[in-house]
């Protein structure tokens, strides 16, 4: 009989000494962790802060690279960190998927179940310390830590509506979307699968992509199938099936050959006609999809634009393509001119998110809201007196484990 596996001894991180909280972001592609020293008990002056202070460490993994479960992942990552004894004191790890009863997830394609209670017994956490909240709804939170020059405002007020609805679109691996809502003075965010609605077509080539996808996947094609970084390859596929002449041989081949294509196709689109037709029609996709969330939501409090293909295309989305797809509503035009689009120029919203959840976890526990005193759009300059009575409603608003 085969020896029985000795047990990882445990990292550093069990012998208390300095406190910390554990933030990761965790998906398809990569997974981020970071670790914030706590240099005192956790205050709304914490909540402030986010955003603005380096991490004590801080790792990205390649996802799909890694071997065993994610437990080895975070004890390696702390022994990495190399910064001594370490309590973590709370955690919130943002993933790619839905949450179930109990903080529990499954990552089928990377073989991970991961269970925020045996992740507090595995590194001697208090009781409820540690978050799992689906990627979106840390984005959501995120939201709250933004301050001017983390955005920038691509159509309608300067200003969002207090109280008003809250929404998230963010492209990337895939297509994800989130809203907050307020209640009693207070935002909580919640999750969607915005992403995975039917994709619809608004013009004859448009219509034809859709005829080769229903092909190529077998019947329903969902706006992600298009608007992702998959998507762009499956827009350029079409483009150069399409049109076989003009398909340039050896750039075809670097895309086929590159495990993210979506950024060859991007940066080869001002040189390349494929590439920029299929970029063009991404982009078209993706603002009529924007436009969709502002009249679904109304969320006067602010529309966020944000995931990678946003960032890294900023000039384009200023261009007719986006906007009048976004603004093309019919009698609801006008309505989405008063609505603030932002696109979030920080690349680390989901970060930013899960810290947040796990400071306000330590502060009042359970479910995190948002505070509304100031619009989570984030003030034009640090946070100020006025912040304090909104984040002490916060902290008793925390109530729910």
């Amino acid at each position: 009989m085969a020896p029985e596996r000795p047990r990882m001894t445990r990292s550093a991180s069990m012998l208390a000494n300095v406190r910390c909280v554990l933030c990761g972001d965790l998906g398809g592609t990569n997974s981020r962790l970071e670790l914030f020293r706590l240099q005192h008990t956790a205050s709304k002056k914490d909540l402030e802060a986010i955003g603005t202070e380096p991490p004590l460490y801080a790792q990205t993994y390649k996802t799909n690279n890694l071997p065993g479960d994610f437990t080895e992942l975070l004890h390696a990552f702390l022994a990495e960190a190399n910064v001594g004894l370490v309590e973590l004191a709370a955690g919130c790890l943002a993933v790619a998927g839905p949450v179930e009863e109990g903080d529990r997830v499954t990552f089928t394609n990377l073989g991970w179940r991961i269970e925020a209670r045996l992740l507090e017994a595995e590194f001697r956490m208090q009781p409820g310390t540690m978050r799992l909240v689906n990627d979106f709804v840390a984005n959501g939170f995120g939201v709250v830590t933004l301050r001017d020059g983390d955005y920038s405002t691509l159509n309608g007020p300067s200003q969002p509506s207090p109280g008003a609805p809250i929404a998230c679109v963010g492209a990337g691996t895939g297509l994800g979307e989130a809203y907050a809502t307020a209640s009693s003075g207070v935002y909580e965010a919640w999750p969607s699968e915005g992403g995975h609605v039917a994709f619809a077509p608004r013009d004859a080539i448009q219509t034809e992509l859709l005829t080769a996808l229903q092909r190529r996947f077998g019947g329903r094609v969902s706006a992600e199938r298009v608007i992702s970084g998959k998507g762009i390859v499956n827009v350029y596929d079409f483009f150069a099936e399409k049109f076989p002449g003009k398909v340039d041989k050896d750039l075809q081949k670097r895309i086929k050959a590159h495990p993210e294509g979506a950024g060859v196709i991007a940066r080869a689109a001002y040189d390349d006609h494929l590439c920029g037709e299929a970029l063009n029609l991404v982009l078209d996709a993706y603002g009529a999809e924007l436009g969709n969330a502002a009249v679904k939501w109304l969320p006067f409090g602010g529309l966020y634009v944000c995931g990678g293909i946003a960032v890294k295309n900023r000039e384009r989305l200023k261009e007719r393509v986006f906007l009048e797809a976004y603004k093309d509503r019919g009698r609801l035009r006008p309505v989405l001119d008063r609505v603030p689009l932002r696109l979030v120029l920080v690349d680390d919203l989901g970060l930013r998110g899960a810290h947040y959840v796990a400071l306000a976890t330590l502060l009042g526990g359970g479910v995190v809201h948002a505070p509304t005193e100031e619009p989570p759009a984030a003030p034009a300059v640090p946070p100020s007196d006025g912040v304090a009575p909104a984040l002490d409603r916060l902290a008793a608003a925390i109530s729910r484990a």
